[in-house]
């Protein structure tokens, strides 16, 4: 018996929801930065000494290709992502991890990300205009809130 994912979307952002339905990604690309501190100190081989001052800078890319007249509001689905940027605020980011029999699904909340930017390219239009195919790419940036010292 095959594992069917029965998840209504890939990916919710905001109260965005990525879908077949809707607008699916192709591809993700998730990256991370490290940062690292160089100390003057002396070393075996007079190399600089490297200190781990923690995680860096975390984007998430993703890139898809709507087809306006297969889904629910084709033409607004960049729309509806700009809106959600247009929020100014961090948005929830969570994604579908697994499908399970007893359960439509289980999913993993990653925390929070602001959308760095949205592009879209159009392309094969009909007579009138309309596009056949819309290309979609989305940068998000993971949020993080500034500590502040106990008062």
């Amino acid at each position: 018996m095959s594992n069917t994912n029965h998840a209504r979307h890939m990916m919710q952002l905001g109260s965005y929801k990525f879908s077949v339905s809707s607008a699916a990604f192709n591809k993700l690309k998730y990256d991370t930065q490290y940062r690292w501190k160089s100390l003057e100190a002396p070393t075996d081989d007079n190399s600089p000494l490297m200190q781990f001052i923690g995680v860096g800078e975390q984007t998430l890319d993703l890139e898809g290709t709507i087809f306006p007249q297969m889904v629910d509001n084709g033409l607004k689905q960049l729309d509806y992502m700009r809106e959600e940027a247009a929020k100014g605020q961090p948005l929830t980011l969570g994604y579908v991890e697994q499908s399970g029999n007893t359960s439509p699904s289980v999913g993993r909340v990653l925390g929070k990300w602001i959308i760095n930017s949205i592009s879209e390219t159009r392309t094969l239009f009909f007579n009138d205009g309309i596009p056949r195919e819309i290309q979609f790419s989305m940068r998000l940036g993971r949020y993080q809130a500034i500590l502040r010292e106990p008062e």
